[in-house]
């Protein structure tokens, strides 16, 4: 358990790690760049400059976001995807731009390597599709180094292969235009992923906390319970353990039965007598003890009676002992402590019968007979204190009359 509670928190920083990862380069690939497309040419008829300037082109994925500038140049043929492809080049060493159409089959990839080989600082790649009009896409075209590639729209890139073919120079420049991010910025992503880890990080460190604390208590109380059970065998092993014979007052019509196991006791029987006189059979009340160290019946702690009371403490349960009444009945002698006492129903109801009548001689205590005195029946009196009668509001206020009467 230990060592995988190490290896969860390792495993939650690897999926952090590859959640920020993850985010960042989807927000890298989402990453949108305008191009501005600034062409300039000559016009034959009036002899002047002509600029146009417009935001028509869009950074392919691969490319670097940087700005480029010369002589636009057309391939033979248009697609530039045969690596024999012929570029009609500057020859004063002047920079140049290929402008290339789009299709015919080959990758990006391969249009813009091409020619990057043949001395292209820029490619500019057009939609070949007519009902796309001005409509572009990010070109994915990885490996193809610091070359500059954009892509235009079909009637951006046919208004410039008309000026080409009619045999006009033309020089643009391509400048990085505005920026379009994805629905979240670069410090919303770098925010969210923090805030990501930490609500990890305090999960997993709960997660930990929790664990260990579990397991120390879960430790604490198992080496309490072997403690205590250790003690609880010293204290068995300190009870009297008697067997039952033919004859003895357990195997009566009216003796008791085991608590444990609700079975009459039989001779041969071990029995185990506790600190408090209960007896049980030795094989029920063993296992008894060892989990609960108490009596069944009265919960008198063995461990605290025998004096093999741990050093851990446990709440003990204080259970009031039934007071003990005394049998006053005349011509009964009282019992002694040496007398054993039964716990049969028999000897219960007869502590309360003897309860009874003990209460109902404690209620006339001073109703007395003199038979001290070995005088004849008619020189004998008896006093009775007749006490009065508060059943009957008539009587509240009379004094209690003595009267005397002979026999």
């Amino acid at each position: 358990r230990t060592r995988m509670s190490f290896q969860v928190p390792r495993f939650y920083l690897w999926l952090c790690a590859a959640v920020v990862v993850s985010v960042f380069s989807s927000s890298e690939a989402s990453y949108l760049c305008t191009a501005l497309v600034n062409i300039s040419f000559t016009d034959p008829e009036t002899n002047e400059t002509v600029w146009q300037k417009d935001e028509s082109g869009l950074y392919g994925q691969d490319s670097p976001k940087a700005s480029v500038t010369g002589e636009v140049v057309m391939p033979q043929p248009v697609h530039g995807c045969d690596p024999d492809t012929f570029y009609q080049a500057p020859t004063r060493g002047q920079e140049w731009i290929a402008l290339i159409q789009r299709g015919n089959g080959c990758t990006f990839t391969e249009k813009i390597n091409i020619a990057a080989r043949n001395g292209a600082v820029g490619v500019v790649i057009y939609n070949n599709d007519p009902e796309s009009e001005n409509r572009v896409i990010q070109m994915s075209h990885p490996g193809t180094g610091n070359t500059v590639a954009i892509m235009v729209g079909n009637i951006k890139g046919l208004e410039i292969v008309s000026l080409i073919r009619s045999g006009i120079q033309v020089t643009m420049t391509i400048e990085v235009g505005r920026q379009h991010g994805p629905w979240m910025s670069h410090y919303s992503v770098f925010f969210v992923s923090i805030s990501f880890f930490i609500v990890t990080a305090a999960t997993v460190g709960y997660f930990i906390f929790y664990s260990a604390r579990r397991f120390s208590s879960m430790r604490a109380q198992n080496r309490k319970q072997k403690q205590l059970k250790a003690e609880a065998k010293k204290a068995i092993s300190q009870l009297q353990v008697r067997t039952v014979k033919n004859g003895d007052k357990e195997t009566g019509p009216d003796a008791d039965a085991c608590a444990v196991c609700i079975e009459a006791y039989k001779p041969g029987d071990v029995l185990s007598i506790l600190t408090c006189n209960h007896f049980f059979h030795k094989s029920c009340i063993e296992p008894w003890l060892l989990e609960h160290r108490t009596c069944p019946m009265c919960k008198c702690d063995i461990l605290k009676a025998l004096g093999v009371e741990p050093d851990i403490e446990e709440p003990s349960i204080m259970v009031p002992t039934a007071p003990e009444f005394r049998n006053f009945t005349r011509g009964t002698p009282e019992m002694t402590e040496e007398e054993p006492r039964s716990e049969t129903t028999s000897s219960g109801y007869a502590s309360v019968q003897d309860t009874e009548e003990h209460a109902e001689a404690t209620l006339n205590p001073e109703l007395e007979i003199d038979c001290q005195n070995e005088e004849t029946p008619q020189d004998r009196a008896v006093r009775v204190n007749v006490q009065p009668q508060y059943d009957n509001l008539g009587f509240e206020g009379d004094e209690s009359n003595l009267h005397v009467a002979k026999t």
